[in-house]
């Protein structure tokens, strides 16, 4: 069991680790903001194939039916999550990393309340306190905000919090459903939307090569940590995953303000101290939840 444990702290850890490239990935684009439904395009294209790619070599002959235990919830919860990607890339090409990996953070408590909405699971008060703590924290964050990029930014973060805690919600709603397929089809419907408002906004699909690679390598960044988290996921109860996923926060805001990657982004006072609040919610939610087996985030 140890054993088993380790390997899966190891794992999320990992994943954790690699997915907090993505969003310091993204400084590198050309004019990120005016290619930003080209990117979601060829991301969408690399998240579906490799995904699917993978679950074909891991169910096997059992591939067609595991496509057949798609459901409606799993539909709506691959349309929501294709929706918070998008919303995750106008954030990060709108605010700062650290301000769009803050409001990332608060998911794990807008999940805990919408499990108790809509799935009838307990609402301590811890979560209540959690709630409260994150408000202020976001409260603070915008306070005295210099450029309405920021408030901006804080908007499609929040709705990307609550897309990724909706999207919880229809994984625990049906667990029998292999978590993968979910992300594989919000792959499909990321790449169908970005093509449908290419062809009505007259976009091209065309971007300097660097932006064209970086929207492949973004792509295997996500799959890779959602493959990774899977595997791990499996060994660890939900309290250490909730406070695990905070990892890829931390790291990469590091990465955005370390002088030798090039971005030097250093967060404002605001956004320090805001973060300290939302990163005490996510701890105190995480250690109260260390006992109760929910269904993590893949």
């Amino acid at each position: 069991m140890k054993n088993n444990y380790f390997l899966g702290f190891v794992l999320v850890v990992t994943s954790g680790f690699v997915w907090s490239l993505g969003a310091p990935m993204i400084r590198f684009f050309e004019d990120a903001e005016y290619y930003r439904l080209p990117f979601l395009f060829y991301r969408g294209i690399t998240i579906f194939v490799v995904v699917i790619a993978y679950i074909y070599i891991r169910e096997g002959g059992n591939f067609l039916n595991a496509l057949k235990r798609i459901d409606a919830w799993s539909l709506f919860g691959g349309l929501v999550l294709a929706l918070t990607m998008f919303g995750y890339i106008y954030a990060l090409t709108t605010t700062s990393v650290a301000v769009t990996l803050l409001m990332l953070a608060v998911s794990p408590v807008f999940s805990s309340f919408l499990g108790y909405l809509i799935l009838g699971e307990g609402l301590s008060r811890t979560t209540l306190a959690s709630m409260i703590i994150v408000a202020v924290g976001v409260i603070i964050m915008a306070w005295g905000a210099d450029k309405s990029g920021t408030l901006i930014g804080m908007t499609y973060g929040f709705f990307v919090a609550l897309g990724f805690a909706i999207y919880t919600i229809t994984l625990r709603h049906n667990p029998e459903i292999p978590k993968l397929l979910t992300p594989a089809l919000a792959g499909f419907i990321s790449l169908i939307l970005a093509l449908i408002l290419i062809l009505l906004t007259g976009e091209s699909f065309k971007m300097p090569q660097i932006n064209v690679g970086l929207s492949l390598m973004h792509g295997l960044v996500v799959s890779a940590g959602l493959i990774l988290f899977g595997f791990g996921a499996k060994y660890l109860p939900s309290g250490e995953l909730v406070l695990l996923t905070l990892f890829e926060v931390i790291a990469g805001i590091i990465w955005a303000w370390l002088p030798i990657i090039g971005i030097n982004e250093v967060p404002d006072i605001n956004t320090i101290i805001g973060g300290v609040f939302i990163f005490s919610a996510i701890v105190i939610q995480g250690l109260s939840t260390r006992k109760r087996h929910i269904i993590p985030m893949p």
